[in-house]
């Protein structure tokens, strides 16, 4: 009876695939470069504000990994390696273009800051388009820190992954998303107390969520 080979988890692959990177392999790069370019894609949207720019800065990324694969360390996922060499090139792309980074706009923050599909966002998911709306401008109206911060823990960063990505200490990424939840608390509270002069009967669950948060 032949006996079953363990299951590769997709952590061991992605070190398989740097590894063969490190050596130059194109088909192993295209293959990282399809299973994470999506959700770093919609970091670095929420970094830039702008798809363009994204592009740039995805593609500025991944060039240095193709360049920089074999100086992986494993001190943490290839993962978090990825979204901070991303981090930081949206960062120098954002130096270039800061006339750029400004959003005009609530319409234009709805558009490029949060992510509607589920799996990144199921809050504004599951909420109707009204109470997502509400969501988005509360996430979009946080500082670069405090923002980057809640948008690495909604697609299901660590707080120590955070740490890694965005160059700080752990303590300082609790502090972020702690003050982050106070203001978005604060940014809601104010959305339902506006909302509820139109409204009659029992507490919109909008109320219940903003003291949730």
């Amino acid at each position: 009876m032949a006996l079953q080979q363990p299951m590769t988890t997709e952590v061991d692959d992605d070190l398989a695939l740097l590894g063969r990177i490190a050596r130059q392999d194109r088909v192993a790069f295209e293959k990282l470069y399809r299973r994470h370019y999506r959700r770093l894609f919609h970091f670095v949207t929420r970094v830039v504000r702008r798809d363009d720019l994204a592009e740039e800065v995805v593609g500025d990324a991944m060039f240095a990994v193709w360049r920089g694969a074999g100086t992986f360390e494993g001190g943490s996922s290839v993962s978090t390696w990825l979204f901070a060499i991303g981090y930081r090139q949206a960062l120098k792309t954002l130096d270039r273009n800061r006339k750029h980074s400004v959003v005009d706009s609530d319409e234009e923050a709805l558009t490029h800051v949060v992510d509607t599909d589920p799996a990144a966002d199921p809050e504004a998911a599951a909420a109707s388009d009204a109470d997502a709306a509400r969501l988005q401008r509360a996430v979009a109206s946080l500082g670069e820190h405090h923002r980057v911060v809640v948008e690495l823990t909604a697609i299901g960063h660590s707080y120590p992954e955070i740490a890694e990505i965005v160059g700080v200490p752990e303590n300082t990424v609790k502090t972020r998303m702690f003050h982050a939840r106070q203001l978005m608390k604060r940014f809601l509270t104010r959305s339902e107390q506006n909302k509820a002069t139109t409204l009659t009967g029992a507490d919109s669950p909008w109320t219940t969520y903003a003291q949730t948060i």
